[in-house]
């Protein structure tokens, strides 16, 4: 708007200073004014868009909730406390792949129920909507459980197998093809010695 003002002043100031009678000053003057304000209005939107299409404009990234409470409750010490707002959240939210990690984390750190946390585990994994990283992290977890609490190694050896076929070119199949090539050393070491 100011821009516009001060394009409607500098044409209205030519104007008059060439000699031209009022009404054709403000002929002139109005019209250059209004091409400005509306240009340059349409020249900041695009520039806006552009931005916004550059830097993602904060809109592609969803707020993701923290559980704080839960949190506080494992500050606390209150791990059956933070483990019952975990499940109710589950209940509350069946899609929520977030919060199964979370409290599977805190049963096989804290709640001494590997079980549980293998099962939370594998309802992400079962999951079409779970995002890649999240499978990836559930089936290494998965494999730690089967190999410690758990005592089931012949099932590490599916989730190292599943990693390698799902993500082949992978990281995370990288590293499942040295761990299932250990275990099945250690499997058949333990094999031979029994």
């Amino acid at each position: 708007m100011g821009y516009a003002v001060m394009v409607f002043g500098l044409a209205f100031g030519v104007a008059l200073a060439r000699g031209a009678p009022i009404v054709l000053t403000l002929m002139i003057a109005v019209p250059l004014s209004l091409v400005s304000y509306f240009g340059t209005m349409r020249i900041t939107r695009a520039a806006g868009d552009a931005m916004t299409f550059f830097t993602a404009g904060g809109s592609s990234t969803p707020y993701e909730e923290q559980f704080s409470r839960e949190q506080a409750l494992v500050m606390q010490r209150d791990y059956a406390g933070a483990l019952a707002l975990y499940e109710q959240r589950i209940l509350d939210a069946p899609g929520e792949h977030r919060a199964r990690i979370a409290a599977a984390e805190l049963y096989m750190t804290h709640g001494n129920n590997p079980k549980r946390a293998a099962e939370l585990f594998r309802e992400v994994q079962r999951s079409p909507t779970a995002a890649t990283g999240h499978n990836i992290y559930v089936s290494n977890k998965l494999a730690d459980l089967y190999l410690g609490p758990l005592h089931e190694p012949r099932r590490a050896l599916v989730e190292f197998r599943r990693l390698i076929e799902q993500y082949p070119g992978s990281t995370a199949a990288k590293h499942a093809r040295m761990a299932l090539a250990n275990l099945k050393e250690d499997l058949l070491r333990d094999q031979a010695s029994s």
